[in-house]
């Protein structure tokens, strides 16, 4: 799986052949306009059942960015469900 940044020109002039390549390589697009990405081409079914570990990074790059006052809710939320946790009886959790 390789990933490509281009532009949306860039995309609008080739987006058969970006198609292609995304549907018959495995290949992704970020598209971008001015500084920011604005949009992914990504296959929409894996045709493979493995994939490498090395290969783990590129497939979170794809995945969308949560904002800083997104990930200090999120971090809070863990907080508070692994402090319940600690202080109820865990047996009663699976009942």
């Amino acid at each position: 799986m390789s990933k490509h940044i281009i532009t949306a020109t860039e995309a609008s002039r080739a987006f058969s052949s970006i198609l292609n390549k995304v549907h018959y390589q495995g290949e992704s697009y970020e598209i971008k306009r001015g500084k920011e990405v604005i949009a992914r081409i990504v296959p929409a079914q894996a045709k493979r059942t493995q994939l490498k570990v090395k290969e783990l990074n590129e497939v979170f790059m794809l995945f969308p960015k949560l904002e800083e006052e997104e990930v200090d809710s999120f971090a809070k939320d863990i907080k508070e469900i692994r402090d319940q946790m600690n202080n109820e009886d865990r047996s009663k959790l699976w009942d």
